[in-house]
Protein backbone atom coordinates (compact mmCIF):
# COMPACT_ATOMS: atom_id res chain seq x y z
CA UNK A 1 0.00 0.00 0.00
CA UNK A 2 1.30 3.45 -0.93
CA UNK A 3 1.51 6.31 1.56
CA UNK A 4 1.49 9.92 0.35
CA UNK A 5 2.38 12.66 2.83
CA UNK A 6 1.60 16.34 2.32
CA UNK A 7 2.99 19.36 4.10
CA UNK A 8 0.38 22.10 4.57
CA UNK A 9 1.80 25.62 4.54
CA UNK A 10 3.01 26.90 1.16
CA UNK A 11 2.37 23.41 -0.24
CA UNK A 12 -1.39 22.94 -0.20
CA UNK A 13 -2.00 26.49 0.96
CA UNK A 14 -0.77 29.59 -0.83
CA UNK A 15 0.70 30.95 2.37
CA UNK A 16 1.38 30.01 5.98
CA UNK A 17 -1.54 29.16 8.26
CA UNK A 18 0.32 29.98 11.50
CA UNK A 19 1.38 33.39 10.20
CA UNK A 20 -2.10 34.02 8.78
CA UNK A 21 -3.80 33.07 12.06
CA UNK A 22 -1.83 35.70 13.96
CA UNK A 23 -2.41 38.28 11.23
CA UNK A 24 -6.13 37.48 11.41
CA UNK A 25 -6.08 38.15 15.16
CA UNK A 26 -4.12 41.36 14.61
CA UNK A 27 -6.54 42.60 11.96
CA UNK A 28 -9.55 41.78 14.14
CA UNK A 29 -7.98 43.53 17.17
CA UNK A 30 -7.76 40.42 19.34
CA UNK A 31 -4.06 41.03 20.08
CA UNK A 32 -1.72 44.01 20.36
CA UNK A 33 -1.14 45.21 16.79
CA UNK A 34 2.40 46.56 17.06
CA UNK A 35 3.85 43.78 19.21
CA UNK A 36 2.33 40.88 17.31
CA UNK A 37 3.01 42.31 13.85
CA UNK A 38 6.70 42.74 14.64
CA UNK A 39 7.11 39.29 16.20
CA UNK A 40 5.04 37.55 13.52
CA UNK A 41 7.31 38.89 10.77
CA UNK A 42 10.44 38.03 12.76
CA UNK A 43 9.48 34.40 13.33
CA UNK A 44 8.23 33.90 9.78
CA UNK A 45 11.60 34.95 8.40
CA UNK A 46 13.36 32.60 10.82
CA UNK A 47 11.17 29.72 9.62
CA UNK A 48 11.72 30.56 5.97
CA UNK A 49 15.49 30.62 6.52
CA UNK A 50 15.34 27.21 8.21
CA UNK A 51 16.63 28.32 11.63
CA UNK A 52 13.47 28.76 13.69
CA UNK A 53 13.65 28.10 17.43
CA UNK A 54 10.29 26.36 17.65
CA UNK A 55 9.95 26.64 21.41
CA UNK A 56 10.49 30.40 21.27
CA UNK A 57 8.00 30.59 18.41
CA UNK A 58 5.46 28.39 20.22
CA UNK A 59 5.52 30.58 23.32
CA UNK A 60 4.62 33.55 21.13
CA UNK A 61 2.13 31.81 18.82
CA UNK A 62 0.27 29.97 21.57
CA UNK A 63 -0.04 33.12 23.65
CA UNK A 64 -2.94 33.89 21.28
CA UNK A 65 -4.98 31.02 22.75
CA UNK A 66 -3.46 30.68 26.22
CA UNK A 67 -6.08 30.46 29.00
CA UNK A 68 -8.90 30.31 26.44
CA UNK A 69 -11.32 27.40 26.36
CA UNK A 70 -11.70 25.17 23.32
CA UNK A 71 -15.19 26.40 22.40
CA UNK A 72 -14.14 30.07 22.42
CA UNK A 73 -11.16 29.39 20.16
CA UNK A 74 -13.30 27.25 17.85
CA UNK A 75 -15.63 30.18 17.17
CA UNK A 76 -12.65 32.26 16.04
CA UNK A 77 -11.26 29.36 14.02
CA UNK A 78 -14.54 28.93 12.14
CA UNK A 79 -14.32 32.55 10.98
CA UNK A 80 -10.61 32.18 10.21
CA UNK A 81 -11.18 29.11 8.05
CA UNK A 82 -14.03 30.66 6.10
CA UNK A 83 -12.52 34.09 5.55
CA UNK A 84 -8.76 33.46 5.43
CA UNK A 85 -7.91 29.80 4.80
CA UNK A 86 -10.51 28.99 2.15
CA UNK A 87 -9.11 31.52 -0.37
CA UNK A 88 -5.57 30.24 0.36
CA UNK A 89 -6.27 26.68 -0.78
CA UNK A 90 -4.37 25.97 -3.99
CA UNK A 91 -6.74 24.18 -6.38
CA UNK A 92 -3.80 22.63 -8.24
CA UNK A 93 -2.56 21.10 -4.98
CA UNK A 94 -6.11 19.86 -4.35
CA UNK A 95 -6.01 18.06 -7.68
CA UNK A 96 -2.80 16.28 -6.65
CA UNK A 97 -4.46 15.20 -3.41
CA UNK A 98 -7.51 13.95 -5.30
CA UNK A 99 -5.32 12.08 -7.81
CA UNK A 100 -3.57 10.19 -5.00
CA UNK A 101 -6.90 9.50 -3.31
CA UNK A 102 -8.27 8.15 -6.61
CA UNK A 103 -5.53 5.50 -6.79
CA UNK A 104 -6.22 4.51 -3.16
CA UNK A 105 -3.06 5.91 -1.60
CA UNK A 106 -3.22 6.41 2.15
CA UNK A 107 -3.00 10.17 2.71
CA UNK A 108 -1.28 11.85 5.66
CA UNK A 109 -1.15 15.57 6.38
CA UNK A 110 2.05 16.41 8.30
CA UNK A 111 2.55 19.97 9.48
CA UNK A 112 4.79 21.77 11.97
CA UNK A 113 1.86 24.06 12.72
CA UNK A 114 -0.08 23.30 15.89
CA UNK A 115 -3.01 20.89 15.82
CA UNK A 116 -5.51 23.56 16.89
CA UNK A 117 -5.09 25.16 13.47
CA UNK A 118 -4.14 22.10 11.40
CA UNK A 119 -6.94 19.72 12.37
CA UNK A 120 -9.89 21.82 11.13
CA UNK A 121 -7.98 22.68 7.94
CA UNK A 122 -7.13 19.01 7.44
CA UNK A 123 -10.78 18.08 7.90
CA UNK A 124 -11.78 20.67 5.29
CA UNK A 125 -9.23 19.18 2.88
CA UNK A 126 -10.49 15.64 3.45
CA UNK A 127 -7.60 14.24 5.50
CA UNK A 128 -8.45 11.65 8.12
CA UNK A 129 -4.77 11.20 9.09
CA UNK A 130 -2.97 14.20 10.56
CA UNK A 131 0.39 14.75 12.25
CA UNK A 132 0.99 18.17 13.81
CA UNK A 133 2.48 19.86 16.85
CA UNK A 134 0.18 19.01 19.75
CA UNK A 135 -1.09 21.75 22.06
CA UNK A 136 -1.63 21.04 25.75
CA UNK A 137 -5.06 21.47 27.32
CA UNK A 138 -6.17 21.13 30.93
CA UNK A 139 -9.91 20.93 31.59
CA UNK A 140 -10.60 22.01 27.98
CA UNK A 141 -8.49 25.16 28.39
CA UNK A 142 -5.33 25.79 26.36
CA UNK A 143 -2.27 26.19 28.57
CA UNK A 144 -0.12 27.90 25.94
CA UNK A 145 2.35 25.00 25.96
CA UNK A 146 3.04 22.26 23.44
CA UNK A 147 2.56 18.63 24.35
CA UNK A 148 5.51 16.46 23.33
CA UNK A 149 7.93 17.36 20.56
CA UNK A 150 7.20 19.91 17.82
CA UNK A 151 6.57 18.47 14.35
CA UNK A 152 9.37 20.52 12.81
CA UNK A 153 12.42 19.12 11.05
CA UNK A 154 13.62 15.99 12.84
CA UNK A 155 10.53 16.26 15.02
CA UNK A 156 8.24 15.86 12.02
CA UNK A 157 10.23 12.82 10.91
CA UNK A 158 9.89 11.24 14.37
CA UNK A 159 6.16 11.94 14.58
CA UNK A 160 5.60 10.54 11.08
CA UNK A 161 7.57 7.42 12.06
CA UNK A 162 5.35 7.01 15.13
CA UNK A 163 2.23 7.35 12.99
CA UNK A 164 3.57 4.86 10.44
CA UNK A 165 4.37 2.29 13.12
CA UNK A 166 0.84 2.55 14.53
CA UNK A 167 -0.62 2.17 11.04
CA UNK A 168 1.51 -0.78 9.89
CA UNK A 169 3.83 1.01 7.49
CA UNK A 170 7.11 -0.76 8.10
CA UNK A 171 9.47 1.46 6.09
CA UNK A 172 9.63 4.40 3.69
CA UNK A 173 9.38 2.32 0.52
CA UNK A 174 6.36 3.42 -1.53
CA UNK A 175 6.18 6.68 0.43
CA UNK A 176 5.83 10.03 -1.36
CA UNK A 177 6.25 13.39 0.37
CA UNK A 178 5.23 16.80 -0.99
CA UNK A 179 6.64 19.92 0.68
CA UNK A 180 7.99 23.39 -0.05
CA UNK A 181 10.36 23.79 2.88
CA UNK A 182 14.01 23.22 3.73
CA UNK A 183 12.76 22.51 7.26
CA UNK A 184 11.40 19.19 5.95
CA UNK A 185 14.76 17.94 4.71
CA UNK A 186 14.98 15.10 7.29
CA UNK A 187 11.75 13.53 6.00
CA UNK A 188 12.54 14.24 2.35
CA UNK A 189 15.82 12.32 2.70
CA UNK A 190 14.18 9.07 3.81
CA UNK A 191 11.10 8.76 1.59
CA UNK A 192 11.26 6.88 -1.69
CA UNK A 193 9.70 9.71 -3.68
CA UNK A 194 10.54 13.24 -2.45
CA UNK A 195 8.74 16.02 -4.33
CA UNK A 196 9.29 19.74 -3.76
CA UNK A 197 6.30 22.01 -4.40
CA UNK A 198 7.25 25.61 -5.15
CA UNK A 199 10.39 25.05 -3.04
CA UNK A 200 12.16 27.76 -1.09
CA UNK A 201 15.59 28.80 -2.31
CA UNK A 202 17.60 26.40 -0.14
CA UNK A 203 15.40 23.40 -0.89
CA UNK A 204 15.38 24.12 -4.61
CA UNK A 205 19.18 24.00 -4.71
CA UNK A 206 19.22 20.66 -2.88
CA UNK A 207 16.58 19.28 -5.27
CA UNK A 208 18.77 20.20 -8.22
CA UNK A 209 21.82 18.57 -6.60
CA UNK A 210 19.93 15.38 -5.70
CA UNK A 211 17.78 15.27 -8.84
CA UNK A 212 14.57 15.36 -6.80
CA UNK A 213 11.31 16.23 -8.53
CA UNK A 214 10.12 19.83 -8.43
CA UNK A 215 6.51 20.85 -9.02
CA UNK A 216 5.89 24.51 -9.72
CA UNK A 217 2.21 25.14 -9.05
CA UNK A 218 0.40 28.36 -10.04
Amino acid sequence: MNLTIFDLDNTILNGDSDYSWIKFLIDSNHVDVEEYTKKNEYFYQKYYQGNLDYYEWAEFALSTIKDKDISTVKKLLDIFLAEIIEPMINIYALKIIHDHHHIDDVLLLASATNNVIVEPIGKRLGFSNIVATEVETINDVYTGKINGIPALGEGKLLKVKEWMKKNNFLDFNNVTFYTDSINDLPLLKVVQNPIAVNPDTKLKQICIEKNWKIKDLP
